[in-house]
């Protein structure tokens, strides 16, 4: 059998195959979906069967916003080179110029001998110094349209950051720590490496601010943010979660390392000094009480963030100025175990009744049935 024959015979069993597992994982066979999967069976990307591999290994369910996620990683923007297949060498195929590229290189009509005769040379051709001016028209009228398109892109990307970043601190807002954790909860199932959150959370905030004003609890918040920086490094996402509290995203990072960055940006946060900027007099030592949770693959994010979350009440419960681990929460008896607060959680203030709902967490499944929020000590 010739060579185009049996690359033939190999894509025609292919697609079967690609269609069969398209079915049995319940997947829409889209186009994209389609190819996604065929270039998966197919073993022309290496990471593609790896990322595909672990989440089929963990029992990851193919819905369209993963599909999607997958396919844009590997196909958008030109991001997917596959290997080149037998195909590409049987005699014949791609021997010639595709047809768009052949009407690419065509001459336009006006630059053929069909030219008005106002614009011809004596050879029929167009005159050079009509070329020449099509050619500065059209390059004046390229740069102006490139520089808008750039200038366009340019403030698009300004009110993403804007849009995703805490005005008081500069750092990630909430919007931008849900966008980042799904990422990186899809970065970890697919590497197989793991992946730490932080909640942390000012004590006695409420206090604090009552005491010295808003000023200053701004001043306070200002602190903790650029304390929080100056801690992490690389793709580390630290970002405040509201109000007082704040969330640190520690990818491929274990329990170990990430109990002690905390310890380190507690210690760090307890050596601050707070000086009023009004008279330059020193206030009161902020302290704060950090809970830390590991993602378990495949999990609601929303599990993640109430075992940290939990972690960061036992902190506050136990003392203040501390840090509680996932781990630490099965020492506790069921009896003095610390209510557990759901997704909706609420800001830290003594009357839960004003406690204002903040938005729901991310959730890369369809489990919502989360315990009834709870407040904690300020």
């Amino acid at each position: 059998m010739t060579d185009h024959g049996e690359a033939l015979k190999q894509a025609r069993k292919i697609a079967r195959e690609t269609v069969a597992l398209l079915s049995s994982l319940d997947i829409a066979p889209t186009p994209s979906n389609y190819a996604l999967f065929y270039h998966y069976l197919s073993g022309t990307s290496a990471e593609l069967t790896q990322t595909i591999d672990i989440l089929r290994s963990n029992h990851q369910e193919f819905d369209p916003l993963r599909c999607h996620y997958l396919y844009e990683r590997f196909f958008g923007s030109q991001a997917f080179t596959p290997t080149p297949t037998p195909t590409s060498h049987v005699p014949g195929i791609l021997q010639h110029p595709p047809l768009h590229s052949r009407l690419i290189d065509a001459p336009p009509p006006h630059m053929t001998n069909d030219a008005s005769p106002g614009h011809a040379n004596s050879d029929g051709g167009l005159d050079n110094t009509a070329i020449t001016s099509f050619a500065l028209d059209d390059h004046e009228d390229g740069d102006k349209v490139s520089s808008e398109i750039s200038r366009l892109r340019q403030d698009l990307e300004a009110m993403r950051r804007e849009a995703m970043t805490d005005p008081l601190t500069g750092i990630a807002n909430r919007k931008m720590f849900d966008q980042q954790l799904r990422n990186r909860a899809m970065e970890a199932m697919e590497s197989g490496t793991p992946l730490c959150l932080l909640m942390i959370d000012v004590d006695h905030f409420k206090q604090f601010n009552d005491t010295y004003g808003h000023q200053i609890g701004d001043q306070v918040i200002r602190l903790m943010a650029q304390t929080l920086c100056n801690n992490i490094k690389g793709r580390d996402t630290a970002a405040r979660y509201g109000g007082e509290e704040f969330a640190v995203i520690l990818p491929r990072t274990d329990m170990e390392n990430a109990r002690r960055l905390a310890e380190i940006i507690r210690e760090n946060v307890r050596k601050k000094a707070v000086i009023s900027e009004s008279d330059g007099s020193s206030l009161d030592q902020i302290t704060v009480s950090i809970g830390i949770g590991c993602f378990d693959y495949g999990e609601p994010l929303g599990q993640l963030i109430q075992r940290a979350d939990r972690a960061l009440y036992l902190a506050k419960e136990t003392g203040r100025d501390r840090v509680a681990t996932e781990n630490d929460l099965v020492e506790t008896t069921a009896a003095s175990a610390p209510a557990i607060r759901d997704n909706s959680r609420l800001h830290h203030i003594r009357d839960a009744q004003d406690a204002p709902h903040r938005p729901q967490e991310p959730n890369l499944s369809r489990d919502d049935d989360l315990p009834e929020a709870k407040s904690i000590p300020a």
